[in-house]
């Protein structure tokens, strides 16, 4: 890899929320940050960034949008924290409307609605059955991993709905639990491992279409 290439490596981001109500310490940024950004990078040739997120849904509808223009990244996944939580748990979808539970500041947007646009519900299109099972057919991991349909309704599910009304072809939340139950190190690692299951799926479907455009633009030719 020369210069020029180690200037433009895809970035994948991990957001983790910061403190509130009964998380003084919240297990979501414990375990972003406790990732092991040198080994990930190194790895699978990219850069990694970890990002602290306020319990705000105004911090959410500021800063999300930005980061997806900014960075225009590889991947996205948000993490936080369950207090219902037993194992890693792969959300599959979040709504749009629905949202009554106040934030750190008292607050809950117009309508109980997110101001991002799109469906009253999206879906990510990164395969998370598969994720589930390559994750727990590893014996090596010493956590387990399930899937869920239900985010919660609170700035979990809406931070999940903003980055898929953005791109849900490479956007994942995911829910760890208290640290009582997997201490912070375990969750990284976990995130580890669904990080690069993830990047497996994204990398595999940008380079099928990148050889389906290639196809119509030589069709478009003759």
């Amino acid at each position: 890899m020369n210069d020029v290439d180690s200037l433009f490596k895809p970035i994948v981001l991990v957001t983790g929320f910061g403190p509130f109500l009964n998380h003084p310490v919240n297990a979501s940024w414990e375990a972003v940050r406790s990732m092991n950004k040198e080994e990930i990078e190194n790895k699978h040739n990219i850069e990694l960034v970890q990002l602290e997120i306020p319990v705000t849904y105004e911090n959410v509808d500021e800063f999300v949008p930005a980061l997806w223009e900014t960075h225009t990244p590889k991947l996205m996944i948000h993490v936080g924290v369950s207090k219902i939580a037993h194992h890693i748990t792969l959300e599959t979808q979040a709504h749009r409307k629905g949202y009554q539970k106040l934030d750190y500041f008292d607050k809950c947007p117009a309508n109980q609605s997110c101001t991002a646009d799109g469906a009253i519900r999206i879906h990510t299109k990164l395969d998370v059955e598969k994720i589930c099972k390559d994750y727990n057919d590893k014996p090596q991991m010493d956590t387990s991993a399930i899937t869920s349909r239900d985010a919660g309704r609170y700035l979990c599910e809406y931070i999940y709905y903003t980055s898929l009304s953005v791109d849900n072809t490479r956007t994942l939340f995911v829910h760890v639990p208290d640290m009582d139950i997997y201490s912070s190190d375990q969750s990284a690692k976990a995130l580890e491992r669904i990080l690069e299951l993830c990047l497996e799926q994204v990398s595999a479907n940008d380079s099928a279409s990148e050889v389906t455009e290639k196809m119509q633009n030589k069709c478009s030719l003759e």
